[in-house]
């Protein structure tokens, strides 16, 4: 089990997670906006025990902060539309931090 940094905020049965679902055809999602870890069909408890997703995810904790709310949120949209969900290099930056 993975213990998370105090100021992040776990949001289980997200309506943005469940959306994010839908547009990828997964059963369950994980995605960050900030602070908080938006989580559809994965229980907090169940994020929380799969060490490369939340280091996943922390990545992009890690970017907002780095790029700041919007022009992450910008960038991001950005590069999905440029290069695709799975090219996107904010995602490959991601991947690339599931492994220690």
């Amino acid at each position: 089990m993975v213990s998370l940094p105090h100021d992040i905020v776990l949001k289980e049965k997200s309506w943005i997670a469940k959306l994010a679902a839908r547009k990828m055809k997964a059963h369950s999602v994980a995605l960050v906006l900030g602070k908080t870890i938006h989580l559809y069909n994965i229980s907090p408890k169940d994020f929380v025990k799969s060490p490369s997703l939340v280091r996943h995810e922390l990545k992009h904790v890690e970017q907002y902060k780095k790029m700041g709310f919007l022009t992450f949120l910008v960038v991001y949209l950005y590069y999905s539309l440029k290069y695709g969900y799975y090219n996107n290099p904010l995602e490959i930056e991601a991947r690339a931090a599931e492994v220690p």
